[in-house]
């Protein structure tokens, strides 16, 4: 990358930073997603996480699935691209979801104890029980690309796209 002026330094300092997340959505050979339980908060999560400061949203997805399931899944197809707004202090969000494929039989889950307490696969028609509304959309609409065979985008929780 080319020298910066001290303007454009100054420049980019001023523009919004946005969190980004990342995560995969792996089933079972029946279809079932598989769902990880936080220790610090309610509710069931996909596997994935906060992408770090220069890292891609797929290597942070991979990432991830190493630390949080011990799996070393290479993410597939975009399925889903997220935009949340929150009020401050929160603020805006950017979710990638990945296709995270079949789990093999016989596919060992090591999970990572100092944020999750135990992991299941959830049908479908399960999601809201375990995710809540508003993260069953977003695993039914990441299943719903998979078999469609397109990304979908969602702002503030609606598909748009």
């Amino acid at each position: 990358m080319a020298e910066l002026s001290p303007e454009s330094i100054e420049y980019f300092r001023t523009l919004p930073r946005r969190r980004v997340a990342a995560g995969l959505v792996i089933r079972d050979a029946d279809g079932r997603v598989l769902a990880v339980e936080p220790n610090y908060k309610d509710g069931w999560l996909l596997p994935g996480g906060t992408v770090d400061a220069g890292e891609a949203p797929r290597a942070a997805a991979r990432r991830e699935g190493r630390e949080e399931l011990g799996l070393d899944i290479q993410p597939g197809a975009l399925l889903i691209i997220g935009h949340s707004a929150f009020p401050d202090p929160v603020g805006d969000g950017l979710n990638f979801l990945y296709d995270g494929g079949v789990l093999p039989d016989g596919a060992e889950i090591t999970l990572q104890e100092e944020e999750l307490l135990s992991w299941r696969f959830v049908a479908e028609q399960d999601l809201p029980e375990y995710f809540g509304v508003h993260g069953a959309l977003h695993v039914t609409s990441a299943l719903r690309a998979l078999r469609e065979e397109r990304v979908i985008e969602l702002q503030d929780r609606e598909e748009i796209l």
